[in-house]
């Protein structure tokens, strides 16, 4: 049996698609009563509209839902006696630490990027050095903790790669009446740039305001390119205001939050996407998801080359690797892709073929599966 700690699985987030992700997984390959679910948070009013089976949650953030999540977490280790307890964040690994040393289980724990190197609490390094196996979504992050010393000798760290549902995410037409309910521009008629997540501030490092820059360069070049902003946050009014102050508020496009089930429509209506994060202090990326999913509809990806980002990218094969802060290169690749239709047809076969040999849900299963199958076996 296998504990499962997250602090949340519910909402639109990458981390909670990863944590999903794995549930299914350890679901497929050691059934449903083989896998125990304990989430900190709660369902809210934003959440996925796919449902996820949590098998009980704490609701909040305040000391007494912590209290309570511990409570629960520690009762069950000790009624149930699971094999493996696995921390689906960092900051659940010291408390998935010493759950496996009180029952004597195996201890586990998920690594992404900005929370490792933005610091960790002192439950939370020692949950991490200590633990016998930790799963990163990038060799960046996992290259990054050996390089830091954060594990023990003992321990192994393992690379596995978020993954796609490569039925959902397809090529293809999108649907007329999708393109009609966000407003996007025509893919007929228009090339479009998409980008596509939070709209916040906290999530600024993925560089929503340079790719304005960098579109406003390559659209004066080009009457037929489009930006399309998929997604909703506290940072909208303000890249509205850029786009107006730079005369192309007429070229962009703002849909708000996207529907689950209208996702790989507002992908497949892109030509190209972008999201080219940068690394810093509370900054920064494992492997995100939105590339991956667009790849898997056949569209070229830029990526940034500060973090993990840049191994979903082969560079010139299916997609372009950028300095984050080069905005002059970013709009020229902008350009040369909406210039050339060949080019983005040979790119997006590249990268649906990609996906399809590295992030298609099987893999990600079966990898997963054989990475614990020396605990539970």
């Amino acid at each position: 049996m296998i504990e499962f700690l997250t602090p949340g699985s519910f909402d639109k987030g990458g981390i909670s698609r990863y944590t999903r992700y794995q549930i299914s997984a350890l679901r497929d390959v050691y059934g449903e009563e083989g896998v125990r679910v304990y989430s900190v948070l709660g369902p809210s009013h934003d959440d996925l509209e796919t449902p996820v089976a949590i098998d009980w949650w704490s609701g909040g953030i305040t000391l007494t839902h912590k209290l309570a999540f511990v409570g629960k977490t520690m009762t069950e280790a000790i009624r149930l006696r699971p094999r493996v307890v696995l921390a689906a964040h960092v900051n659940l690994s010291g408390l998935g630490g010493l759950l496996a040393k009180v029952i004597g289980a195996r201890s586990v724990v998920n690594v992404y990027g900005m929370e490792v190197w933005s610091g960790l609490r002192r439950d939370a390094a020692w949950g991490l050095k200590w633990s016998d196996l930790v799963i990163s979504d990038c060799h960046f992050t996992r290259d990054y903790i050996q390089g830091e010393r954060l594990r023990s000798p003992a321990a192994r760290t393992e690379t596995l790669w978020d993954c796609v549902d490569t039925d959902r995410f397809s090529p293809g037409a999108p649907r007329r009446e999708i393109l009609h309910t966000y407003g996007i521009p025509d893919p007929d008629k228009h090339v479009n740039v998409l980008t596509l997540g939070r709209m916040t501030s906290e999530a600024a490092y993925k560089g929503y305001e340079r790719l304005l820059k960098a579109f406003v360069i390559a659209a004066s070049h080009s009457s037929s390119l489009r930006l399309v902003y998929a997604g909703s946050g506290n940072l909208v009014p303000e890249l509205k205001r850029r786009a107006a102050a730079a005369g192309i508020a007429e070229r962009v496009t703002f849909t708000g939050s996207i529907a689950e089930d209208h996702l790989a429509d507002v992908y497949r209506a892109s030509h190209v996407f972008s999201l080219v994060s940068h690394r810093a202090l509370g900054s920064g990326e494992g492997i995100p998801l939105t590339p991956l999913e667009a790849a898997a509809c056949g569209k070229p990806i830029l990526v940034g080359n500060q973090d993990g980002s840049a191994e979903a990218v082969v560079e010139g094969s299916n997609g372009f690797i950028l300095d984050p802060f080069d905005l002059q290169t970013h709009g020229e690749r902008l350009l040369q892709l909406a210039n050339d239709a060949r080019l983005r047809q040979v790119m997006g076969d590249a990268a649906r073929q990609r996906i399809l040999e590295f992030h298609d849900y099987r893999i990600f299963r079966d990898r997963l599966a054989a990475m614990l199958s020396r605990f539970l076996a």
